[in-house]
């Protein structure tokens, strides 16, 4: 048995989707594109998805990310240009930007992630580190920490559920684990897992 698509693609970028993420309520889909922007779309009646207001645009790059707050509210770009973008989604057909770009990796910012309890945001970039962010406020996101260890880029992160661990993952063959049940000093668990012969993505 096939399984056929509920419906025509979603068209309107002019390059490369990176990344989609539907918001925690699944009615919405974000997508990230190598045209520097992000799109909304209403996915609530599969059979009928519509593009939402205009896309997202700001970045100078390629878009990597673009990832909901656990609320819904809140959604979170980065990209190639090494920043960080929060938009306030809670009117999805009128999304506005949520201040200046947030910046601190010196390089492609490969995928963000936020915690659980949405307090905190972290970031997985090209420089071999991953940020966390302090963005209980959106408006004013707080740079946090920065965690080090990796030797190449890190293309990948998640959160445990109960947000207490955080797993990283890159170009040098290796995943870590962190503590950050106290995200302004967090630590390293255990030694680093190997076993991959390739990037982890």
């Amino acid at each position: 048995i096939v399984n056929a698509p509920l419906a025509t693609p979603l068209l309107g970028h002019t390059g490369a989707v990176y990344l989609t993420t539907f918001s925690p309520d699944g009615r919405l889909l974000a997508t990230a594109s190598y045209d520097h922007t992000v799109r909304l779309w209403d996915v609530s009646d599969r059979t009928r998805p519509k593009p939402l207001g205009k896309p997202l645009t700001g970045h100078t790059s390629w878009v990597s990310s673009a990832v909901f707050s656990p609320d819904g509210r809140t959604l979170a770009s980065a990209g190639d240009d090494g920043t960080v973008r929060l938009w306030d989604v809670s009117d999805p057909r009128h999304p506005r930007s949520l201040g200046p770009p947030v910046t601190g990796h010196d390089g492609t910012i490969f995928l963000a992630a936020f915690s659980p309890d949405g307090h905190t945001l972290a970031t997985a970039d090209e420089d071999h580190t991953v940020r966390l962010w302090d963005v209980t406020d959106p408006h004013r996101p707080v740079s946090l920490t920065t965690l080090k260890g990796h030797t190449d880029s890190v293309r990948s992160i998640a959160f445990s559920r109960d947000g207490r661990t955080l797993a990283s993952g890159g170009d040098d063959n290796t995943v870590r684990l962190w503590d950050v049940s106290n995200p302004r000093h967090p630590r390293s668990v255990g030694t680093p897992l190997t076993g991959h012969t390739q990037t982890v993505h």
